[in-house]
């Protein structure tokens, strides 16, 4: 079975449909307490610069990054899916064309995986009271997809200036048709996508927490969705970075 890190080598970086590499470097290595974390001042323009790409980075901080958090998991004791709800808090209805396109991703990421244990899956990532369709799975009647990310996704903004206390950030837009189907994994851009993560207790000799994906898939991959092409996220819970990053740590 091909593996998270086999996976994330199949593309590199350097084109805006450039996908992850398992050798990019994480945003943190040092102790929780060393982290640098975004302006406390939501007015303020933070040190966002262009991108080689040239497009403008921003990497959401895993929980154990975050002041709010103690530095810690959320649940310490039973750690929680790494979700970042957007600002919209919209609730996309999946078409059959967007349940297609994102089970066709779900696809291409996984290769190796044979069809019956895709199918348990897809049905386990989706259903009632999981992080990204809570209460609107499949057999609601009403299957949609929540506007969120999650700790360790690498999104484009728009331009980089604070409105108040978010950022921008360019989404697909669920109301419209979704991108066409990729043939390879180069033709999915990452910032308009994010790989599931949750938080684990494993405490790293940096101080930090280890961060796993999704168990349901190798590579879970998911649609960043609103009802409009953006969206925006809290500015607490990114930081600008200049390359797409790795989205498990370490």
């Amino acid at each position: 079975m091909l593996s998270r890190r086999d996976f994330l080598k199949l593309a590199g970086l350097g084109t805006g449909a450039a996908f992850l590499n398992a050798c990019a470097p994480s945003v943190a290595q040092s102790a929780p307490t060393e982290i640098p974390s975004p302006t406390s001042n939501p007015t303020a323009t933070p040190a966002l610069t262009p991108t080689p790409d040239p497009r403008l980075l921003c990497f959401v901080y895993w929980d154990h990054q975050l002041a709010k958090y103690n530095f810690m998991p959320r649940n310490l004791q039973t750690p929680l899916p790494e979700t970042c709800p957007l600002y919209s808090g919209d609730v996309n209805p999946l078409s059959p064309a967007w349940v297609t396109y994102w089970r066709a991703i779900l696809r291409l990421c996984n290769p190796a995986m044979d069809p019956v244990h895709f199918e348990k899956s897809w049905d386990s990532l989706v259903v009632t009271g999981r992080a990204f369709t809570n209460a609107t799975d499949p057999a609601s009647g009403n299957f949609a997809l929540h506007s969120l990310t999650c700790g360790g996704a690498t999104h484009e903004m728009v331009t980089g200036v604070p409105v108040g206390p978010h950022v921008e950030i360019y989404t697909l837009n669920a109301s419209k048709d979704p991108p066409p189907l990729p043939r390879t994994v180069d033709e999915i851009d990452i910032t308009r996508h994010f790989f599931a993560t949750t938080g684990s207790n494993v405490r790293l000799p940096d101080g930090s927490y280890a961060v796993y994906g999704f168990p349901q898939f190798e590579n879970c991959i998911v649609p960043l969705v609103s009802q409009h092409d953006t969206d925006m996220i809290d500015v607490a819970r990114i930081t600008a970075v200049h390359s797409i990053q790795r989205p498990y740590h370490p």
